[in-house]
């Protein structure tokens, strides 16, 4: 104990922390520092912060402090209080709030008997971030801590990093994002900074399953209002309570997003689109049931409407007959072959089977005459033939719709 308070004595008996450590003047102290990421606190992306907590790892070689190990019962190492030292102070150049040292009055300095010191500062530092959420809730962003030795210039402080990449050893695991990557930049000028930039990713399970598949479903669900029958009474609720849903999901998505323009999320688009597509369903769904209470007699069916209806129904009617008739048919054919010639009551279901194949193409060879060109009353259809044909129609559009943009959504953000 004695031989380090008398080796304290010596050190600090004509030492000045106001000066630079290094007996010729004219040149600069190096130091070298590395950035120890400690845990990630918060990243707000409506404000544009991010908040962890970090230890750097500083390093300098004091020319002042330097001592003979055998002549002081061969101590080679002190700990002491940093305010006793020159310090490299450092600086965050893009904090949120005011620029302060990262620093503490009680960290300690450790110096060695040939004059090298380390020095292990911590802070919580709040710097900016500028986000990027075109690919919410698939995001990843690219942040930066600007550090300098704020005050002193490049012949006063030499910088350096010695590791290319950020330092994670005291690294806690941040519940909501992952860091992927990080990297390590100096920049000189007419002072030095260290850039330390590393890139976040969400861990986007939970977004997924409160918000975003939710969104997905009431999408397939939204077209099957044509599904409905008329007279259920369901429709128009149906409907408008899948836009409401869409209205409540685009706010939800909105408050954890930023007031930017640039760049726009995805998610934000896809849910407009999926909003306006249910904005469409609701009105075509009100002319749809309109249509349906229309009278045939009071308001005959105009011809350009007539026509295109009735070359739905015939081409859907004519493949079904023409599906159902094969499959009699091939039952025909196998019945016929199953039949002898000294069982009266088979002979007799042979010719039944014959007649009814007769009935079937006589069936069928009706439907090729009509076309869609028909101008017979009796042979047009109704109003409420129309309504359901176009519900048809438009189940098959909006669907097609809803998961084509779905898919080009996946596409776009993973």
């Amino acid at each position: 104990m004695g031989n380090t308070k008398a080796l304290l004595h010596d050190l600090f008996f004509n030492y000045s922390k106001d000066v630079i450590p290094v007996k010729n003047q004219s040149r600069p102290v190096a130091v070298s520092m590395d950035l120890d990421v400690v845990s990630i606190n918060d990243f707000d992306e409506v404000a544009g912060t991010i908040d962890m907590v970090i230890v750097l790892s500083i390093s300098w070689n004091d020319e002042s402090l330097i001592w003979d190990a055998a002549s002081y019962g061969n101590k080679t190492l002190l700990t002491f209080n940093q305010n006793k030292v020159w310090l490299p102070q450092m600086f965050l150049l893009n904090p949120v709030e005011s620029s302060k040292p990262i620093s503490h009055q009680y960290f300690q300095v450790t110096v060695t008997h040939d004059g090298n010191i380390l020095w292990m500062p911590g802070a919580v530092l709040k710097a900016t971030c500028t986000p990027d959420i075109s690919k919410f809730p698939f995001d990843q962003h690219t942040c930066s801590l600007q550090i300098s030795p704020w005050g002193f210039s490049e012949e006063q402080v030499a910088l350096t990093i010695p590791s290319p990449t950020m330092q994670f050893e005291y690294y806690t695991t941040n519940s909501e994002w992952d860091v992927i990557e990080s990297a390590t930049n100096a920049w000189t000028g007419t002072f030095n900074m260290a850039i330390y930039s590393f890139t976040i990713k969400r861990r986007h399970l939970n977004f997924m399953i409160s918000v975003v598949i939710p969104i997905i479903m009431l999408a397939l669900v939204n077209p099957f209002v044509f599904i409905l029958p008329f007279n259920s009474g369901e429709r128009a609720s149906y409907s408008i309570t899948v836009l409401l849903a869409f209205t409540v999901y685009m706010t939800v998505v909105s408050d954890r997003m930023p007031p930017t323009s640039h760049p726009m999320s995805i998610l934000a688009f896809y849910i407009l689109l999926m909003l306006v597509g249910s904005v469409l369903i609701v009105i075509a769904n009100i002319f749809q049931t309109r249509l349906y209470d229309k009278d045939d007699t009071d308001q005959p069916i105009p011809q350009y409407i007539a026509r295109p209806v009735m070359c739905l129904r015939l081409i859907f009617r004519s493949n079904r007959i023409k599906t159902q008739h094969l499959d009699f048919r091939k039952q025909g054919s196998g019945n016929k072959k199953r039949q002898t010639a000294q069982d009266g009551g088979n002979i007799l279901s042979v010719q039944d089977v014959g007649s009814m194949e007769k009935t079937e193409a006589s069936e069928l060879n009706t439907e090729h005459v009509l076309d869609c060109k028909t101008t017979d009353s009796a042979k047009l259809p109704t109003w409420r033939m129309i309504a359901k044909t176009t519900d048809l129609v438009f189940f098959v559009v909006f669907l097609l719709i809803t998961v084509t943009f779905t898919i080009a959504f996946f596409i776009a953000v993973m």
